[in-house]
């Protein structure tokens, strides 16, 4: 788990790395919309920078605003992901 700074079309999120598969990558992101995990390209990497920011606390952040702005139910995957 890693705490990352993401650059997409949409703009550049604060985001946490999950884990990382042979053709995917796992990442929870934050905006607008809500707390969602997506599965994206292991090619979306290069878009991605590393934060030194302690990633329990991230965590903690991320899990906060699931309970906090989340509309209707959360995940299996989430709630793995952030141990809700």
């Amino acid at each position: 788990m890693q705490v990352v700074k993401y650059r997409t079309e949409d703009g550049v999120f604060t985001a946490i790395r999950v884990k990382t598969g042979p053709k995917y990558t796992q990442v929870i992101t934050m905006d607008s919309s809500g707390i969602r995990i997506r599965r994206v390209p292991k090619s979306e990497e290069k878009y991605m920078t590393d934060i030194d920011y302690p990633p329990k606390r991230a965590q903690k952040k991320f899990r906060s605003a699931v309970r906090r702005f989340n509309q209707g139910p959360v995940s299996n995957n989430l709630k793995e992901a952030l141990e809700l």
